[in-house]
């Protein structure tokens, strides 16, 4: 694989592990004009489609990783807005509370 793929590959890998999203697409984009703009030779294809594949699988777990976080999120804004309390004779009573929306800033 040649230089400047090799390069593109690793700044991907980079990017995924590090959580950054914008900047894995922007070296897709970089990775996509590379090859499109100076081809891809046929030993160069060998080395490069295993690596595509990791990159594929780590772009998978990210997303996954992101949804569950997600859903745990949800889960937690659900459990404070309900407030569960028991009164002098065991019975349970579920008082609704108006908790703010968690917001991105």
């Amino acid at each position: 694989m040649s230089r400047a793929l090799t390069r593109h590959v690793a700044q991907i890998r980079a990017a995924l592990l590090s959580g950054d999203a914008q900047a894995a697409l922007a070296r897709i984009d970089d990775l996509t004009r590379s090859a499109a703009r100076h081809g891809v030779v046929p030993e160069a294809r060998e080395t490069l489609e295993p690596a595509l594949a990791e990159l594929r699988d780590l772009a998978q777990a990210a997303l996954q990783g992101a949804q569950q976080a997600a859903e745990q999120v949800r889960a937690i804004v659900q459990a404070a807005r309900s407030l569960q309390t028991y009164d002098s004779r065991g019975q349970r009573h579920v008082t609704t509370t108006q908790a703010n929306l968690p917001q991105r800033f």
